[in-house]
């Protein structure tokens, strides 16, 4: 019975997913609780895209103008462009900007483009799947948001300079600062393609 019980023991819910240098970044839409003036009088709550490497925790975000495809690429150009790198897969929760199940045909191309892939979360989908970037997002709802204002979009961007103190932090998650993993997490990754950015 010794040797056979660990066999059916059903899986255990809190195990931790290991992450691999360069391996992946989860992606997601965070949509922060301030209205944001958006000219013309009118104001709103744009997306903000949100990247986080697993390996090392490093965030980095930007406020999009939407979440349509071509928003939705500008922003993944722009920030993957920032960190001079690509984690050989991009994992996202089924955003129709970029996918369902299977990514649109402009999710493709980049994908391709980058030499990388991307991996959409089954419905129901272990927790883990997404929990990095899940708490990056309620990480800066409680630590960026607060006390501050907005004079646009810009504005927002600019600030969002914070996530270079952000990323000194030490992380519970892996016990660690982000920035300390950065350089291995970024050495294992795709370089950049030297091409101009793509326009959809």
């Amino acid at each position: 019975m010794r040797e056979l019980r660990p066999t059916y023991l059903p899986v255990d819910l809190v195990s931790r997913t290991v992450y691999e240098p360069g391996g992946l970044a989860q992606c997601d839409l965070w949509f922060p609780e301030a209205d944001i003036p958006l000219g013309y009088g009118q104001g709103g709550r744009p997306p903000v895209l949100v990247i986080v490497s697993g390996y090392s925790g490093m965030i980095t975000a930007r406020m999009l103008p939407s979440r349509q495809t071509n928003d939705l690429i500008d922003g993944h150009w722009r920030l993957l462009t920032g960190w001079g790198a690509v984690p050989k897969t991009l994992v996202w929760d089924n955003e129709p900007g970029v996918g369902r199940g299977w990514p649109t045909s402009e999710s493709a191309a980049l994908a391709g483009l980058l030499a990388t892939r991307i991996h959409f979360c089954r419905p129901r989908d272990d927790p883990e799947a997404k929990g990095p970037v899940e708490r990056a997002n309620g990480y800066m709802e409680t630590s960026f948001l607060p006390g501050r204002t907005f004079a646009g979009p810009g504005d927002f961007n600019t600030q969002l300079a914070w996530l270079q103190n952000a990323n000194r932090r030490r992380d519970r998650m892996i016990d660690a600062r982000p920035l300390d993993r950065w350089e291995a997490d970024r050495a294992a990754m795709l370089a950049i393609p030297p091409v101009d950015p793509p326009t959809w």
